[in-house]
């Protein structure tokens, strides 16, 4: 009798917003596995990287047990379930990017994502982040997306090449190309930092996890300084060029073609057959470069929508 009469009870359910912790990370991965709706933009790192930061907010609905003889409340207490997830995080400042989002169920999605954005963007404002950018994977609605103020900006393409066969181009015999050291990234971020715009740049913490995850990453050194640099990875038939950063100061100088000459070099002692890139669509002066080493364009696109603070 004592058990049915506690199965009639009423028990209100409460949902709030908060920060993620470390001990939200188990419930977190079966969200991002089981969720209607999921984005993942993490470059180098994990998710559970960004726990404990205030750009990483979750909804947890909590169902209250009111019974005063529940069994459920004496062994388990409330009843917690994370419903949505956000993950937006500045490296370097002053751009972010939306990280990781997830969102349980169709209904309502675009209310609990905006409910997420308000602590997020206060933060960020705080922090002295101007804008942030969201690399649109299919499948996540985009009317979501524009009603928290995102608005299109640019796409990603990928630039793919079937062979490893080189031009015939000139060699520039005053560089010399070496691997990277873990006392150059400093300098790379600082080369980084005055080749891109700020959504597009890497500290020298992303290029760490990055040299850590590579098959190849070098550097190029014209009179002794270092210039340019390189990254990529590889599977089991190809290559990905994931990183091509020339000193503004060289470019147009064959920096940048003295890089791909070495990296698909390496790619071939590998024993690769391919090469891909991602590149901007308004980025023009790369395409040329690659073009010229025999890429095509494929026809995969990423959109890349902006929301300015």
């Amino acid at each position: 009798m004592e058990l049915a009469n506690q199965r009639n009870d009423s028990n209100p359910v409460e949902s709030h917003i908060r920060p993620a912790q470390q001990a939200d990370a188990s419930a977190i991965t079966i969200l991002l596995r089981n969720a209607a709706f999921t984005h993942m933009h993490v470059d180098w790192h994990y998710p559970s990287d960004w726990l404990g930061s205030p750009g990483f907010v979750l909804q947890e609905k909590v169902e209250k047990q009111t019974a005063v003889k529940s069994i459920t409340k004496h062994f388990f207490g409330d009843q917690k379930t994370l419903t949505a997830c956000l993950a937006v995080t500045a490296d370097p400042l002053p751009a972010a990017w939306v990280r990781v989002a997830a969102i349980g169920r169709e209904q309502d999605g675009g209310v609990l994502l905006a409910q997420m954005m308000e602590p997020v963007v206060a933060y960020l404002r705080e922090t002295a982040v101007t804008h942030i950018g969201w690399l649109l994977a299919q499948g996540w609605p985009q009317a979501w997306t524009a009603a928290v103020g995102f608005e299109p900006f640019t796409a990603i393409e990928t630039y793919v090449k079937d062979d490893l066969t080189l031009p015939d181009l000139p060699v520039i015999p005053e560089v010399t190309l070496r691997p990277v050291r873990s006392e150059d990234m400093d300098i790379l971020a600082r080369i980084e930092l005055d080749a891109y715009d700020p959504l597009w740049r890497h500290s020298a913490d992303a290029l760490r996890l990055a040299h850590h995850q590579s098959s190849s990453f070098d550097v190029i050194e014209y009179a002794g300084k270092i210039v340019g640099f390189q990254f990529s990875t590889s599977g089991s038939r190809g290559a990905h060029l994931a990183r091509i950063t020339v000193d503004p100061r060289f470019q147009g100088c064959g920096i940048g073609t003295a890089l791909m000459v070495h990296a698909i070099r390496g790619y071939r002692a590998k024993g690769l057959r391919s090469v891909t890139l991602n590149t901007q669509v308004d980025n023009p002066a790369s395409h040329q470069l690659y073009k010229r080493f025999g890429f095509r364009q494929d026809d995969y696109r990423l959109p890349v929508w902006r929301l300015d603070l």
